[in-house]
């Protein structure tokens, strides 16, 4: 994630933060950095984006529009028909977009190397263009019907100058009363064949304009129960959101304004920067929200996935995904044709295809780090209904254990967990089920946040971790 903005160049100590702060998210060291400080001041003039081409769907009770001058991005969207725009197109890094991310840090290509301050980002293709306002080109677009648009687009890197990205990224739009459902699929398609550590995707990131500086989400361990809402009214950095209900807004004061839903989606990021509550699409105050799933982005990935926005009261934000079907209560990832939102630090998997398995490196890629990661994606499971967990496996190792780990509502996303359980394994590269009995174990309590798989410590340095291997065909209940 970023907060991505041509005018915050000048802002040197916010930029050498974020970088680092940005790195940090995605290169598997170990350590937490501070959440960047709010910039001030900015360039004199604005920078030049060029003129929007619109193409807008329009209900009696939402306008939205994506400006085919800007990838084919969302930069319209209005609380009504003729109500005023709430997204911010101050330069060609805000709008309502896609933005992937993987590396190397820092990425360069055909010679042209990344504007220093983001060099932190490495391979950052973003859908409207780049950090010099050169807009991604639109490659085909279509109006379906009166309700729908579709827009393909060869979006730029970011921190380079006018450098197409080796991907394409396609957008379908369905407006539906107050509500716009998005489907994003982007195909990589990189010379570069190195698999790279998981990266925070913005899927997507939304930048709204200063009116709408409060950001409201539920965050409690009584989701879907209409419990009290969490909410931030300031301006304040950019900072991690565990959203309990899969869906975060930034409203006004009024209490209206837009919010993204995300399926089974739990990690968000929101930031408030400028004057709260005051400024339009072409001015530097801007709120900032995105999903930020972490992801492996494959050389040959195909990165997809859906949302929703809502336009109008927090009321009927939050009703809408309470209309949705729940988010899982417990494991079942089953690695048929996908890696199920699963992602590594400091090991690699074979790559794709996914053929009815993940096979993963059972050792560390970096010896000098302490440490690998077999990580889920982010979850909301209560202990007691996930007594025991079933591992479905095979493992390649001379270690007659493996671990069990967790987190929990707190944790810090990059800080190495210590504790867990060991359970024994067979290392003879069979496939066997494992059952890890969590009933009777004191620190398997509350809301699980996320879990992962690793070596048992004493046993890394004891066994041989270029040839270990897990093939992990399923993890349930």
């Amino acid at each position: 994630m970023q907060y991505r903005s041509a005018r915050q160049i000048g802002q040197l100590g916010l930029m050498v933060i974020l970088a680092i702060w940005l790195a940090s998210c995605g290169d598997g060291i170990e350590t937490v950095y501070p959440a960047p400080v709010l910039p001030g001041g900015g360039f004199v003039q604005p920078p030049v984006i060029p003129p929007p081409q619109r193409i807008f769907l329009e209900s009696g009770l939402v306008k939205v529009g994506i400006d085919l001058n800007a990838g084919g991005a969302i930069t319209y969207l209005t609380d009504g028909p003729k109500g005023e725009n709430m997204i911010n197109n101050f330069d060609l890094g805000r709008q309502l977009q896609t933005a992937l991310y993987s590396g190397p840090i820092p990425y360069s290509q055909n010679g042209k190397q990344p504007v220093s301050f983001w060099s932190g980002l490495g391979w950052n293709p973003v859908q409207t263009g780049d950090i010099h306002n050169n807009p991604s080109q639109v490659v085909t677009y279509r109006s379906d019907s009166t309700n729908r648009l579709y827009v393909k687009t060869a979006p730029l890197i970011w921190p380079l100058l006018n450098e197409p990205a080796e991907c394409v990224m396609e957008h379908w739009l369905e407006l539906r009363g107050n509500v716009i459902h998005v489907r994003s699929r982007s195909q990589v398609a990189r010379r570069d064949t190195t698999q790279y550590e998981a990266r925070t995707q913005e899927s997507p990131c939304m930048y709204l304009n200063g009116p709408y500086y409060r950001m409201v989400t539920y965050s409690g361990n009584q989701p879907f129960t209409n419990d009290a809402l969490f909410e931030v009214n300031t301006a304040h950095p950019i900072a991690d959101r565990y959203t309990t209900e899969n869906w975060a807004a930034f409203v006004n004061k009024e209490g209206r304004g837009v919010g993204i839903y995300r399926p089974n989606e739990f990690r968000f990021i929101s930031g408030f920067f400028g004057a709260a509550g005051y400024g339009g699409e072409r001015d530097d105050a801007t709120a900032y929200l995105t999903a930020v799933p972490f992801y492996v982005m494959d050389h040959n990935a195909v990165f997809e996935f859906e949302y929703d926005l809502i336009v109008g009261t927090l009321e009927q934000i939050r009703q809408f995904a309470y209309s949705q079907p729940r988010p899982a209560t417990g494991p079942n990832y089953r690695f048929t044709n996908t890696r199920q939102g699963w992602h590594y630090n400091n090991t690699r998997d074979s790559g794709l295809p996914i053929r009815n398995e993940l096979s993963v490196q059972w050792g560390r890629t970096d010896t000098t780090r302490t440490s690998f990661y077999i990580k889920s994606p982010k979850v909301f499971w209560r202990a007691a209904e996930v007594p025991r967990l079933v591992i479905e496996a095979a493992f390649t190792t001379t270690a007659p254990t493996a671990r069990l780990n967790w987190r929990k509502p707190g944790d810090v996303e990059f800080k190495e967990l210590t504790g867990g359980v060991d359970f024994p394994i067979v290392g003879d590269g069979q496939f066997r089920t494992y059952t890890v009995d969590l009933s009777r174990v004191p620190e398997w309590q509350g809301i699980i946040t996320q879990i992962q798989l690793e070596a048992t410590p004493s046993t890394i340095r004891a066994s041989n971790e270029r040839t270990g291997r897990i093939r992990l065909r399923s993890i349930s209940r």
